[in-house]
């Protein structure tokens, strides 16, 4: 398995401007790779057929959009530049797993080489800078664009100095430790092992329910309306959230008090949809002990009420 996500020879890059390659292990195999300081992969179902995203990448394209547009027309007024923002997103046409990293494929080409890094990120390097757009990051793993949407379990671990203009940026460190971040939850969404754990809980525990449930539909970061679930057991209707300091705590760059009290308003908002969608919702907080006898002892209760 793991020769197959990462192969022993060598992952050719992309060294020209346009390159579309056919890989039909893909459920849409014509594949526009982006340039080598891109960051998103696109789709067609036939050569000369429209061009579709991945909607694991929904979220990511959005921030990228939002923030890379606004630079492009900066000489126009700012309620001219959201609408051409929500322009371009309306446009954009997403279908869901459409992606080498949705159907567990290893790219026929790479992100290359690059110092520092291991042979995962030459590989999925793309895939990796495009999840900091979604955790609202840049793809330098370092400015801060859309604070809310930063995992929670890594929050208390990030350290942002300000810089000017009231820009948030993180610190040396904290850009390499938000880096391995995404690398891990890419290489855990690849069945591959993790590394350096200490900054994963999140990721910890959605190793735990996918061993717990080897047959279920597990989901990492499910689409509940306009929020996100941290992890969806299908079969069982199970919405399981991981909650981090921040939920309980204000953190000086998640908007300290203010901060917290938009976040637990989105808290009590998710309890509303999950019991408007008849789905059940379990809570595990910085406090529990991740292990899979704590993860069962939680969720027994909800399973045992389904299978009756």
């Amino acid at each position: 398995m793991r020769s197959k996500i990462v192969p022993k020879e060598m992952i050719p890059e992309i060294t020209r401007g346009v390159f579309v390659e056919y890989e039909p292990e893909l459920p849409y195999p014509f594949v526009h790779y982006p340039t080598r300081m891109g960051v998103f992969h696109a789709f067609q179902q036939e050569k000369d057929g429209p061009l579709f995203y991945c909607s694991c990448q929904k979220q990511g394209v959005e921030n990228y959009l939002k923030v890379k547009e606004r630079l492009s027309f900066s000489g126009l007024p700012k309620a001219s530049q959201l609408e051409l923002m929500e322009i371009f997103i309306q446009n954009i046409k997403f279908e869901d797993n459409l992606c080498h990293i949705c159907n567990k494929v290893c790219p026929k080409y790479g992100h290359g080489k690059t110092m520092n890094e291991t042979k995962f990120y030459s590989i999925y390097g793309y895939y990796i800078k495009a999840l900091s757009y979604s955790y609202g990051l840049d793809n330098r793993f370092r400015d801060i664009c859309y604070p809310k949407h930063i995992p929670g379990d890594i929050v208390p671990l990030l350290i942002a100095e300000e810089q000017y203009g009231g820009r948030l940026v993180l610190d040396e460190q904290s850009s390499k430790d938000f880096k391995r971040y995404c690398e891990n939850v890419i290489r855990t969404q690849m069945g591959y092992f993790a590394i350096g754990k200490k900054w994963t809980s999140e990721i910890k525990l959605l190793e735990l329910i996918k061993g717990i449930f080897p047959g279920y539909t597990v989901i990492h970061q499910y689409e509940l309306d306009h929020l996100k679930a941290d992890i969806y057991i299908e079969e069982l209707q199970l919405v399981i959230e991981y909650q981090g300091e921040q939920h309980y705590k204000p953190i000086p760059f998640m908007g300290g008090e203010e901060g917290l009290k938009r976040r637990q308003e989105r808290d009590k908002e998710k309890i509303d949809l999950c019991k408007y969608y008849n789905l059940d919702l379990v809570y595990v907080t910085y406090l529990d002990e991740l292990s899979e006898k704590v993860i069962k002892n939680k969720i027994s209760p909800y399973l045992r009420e389904r299978i009756n």
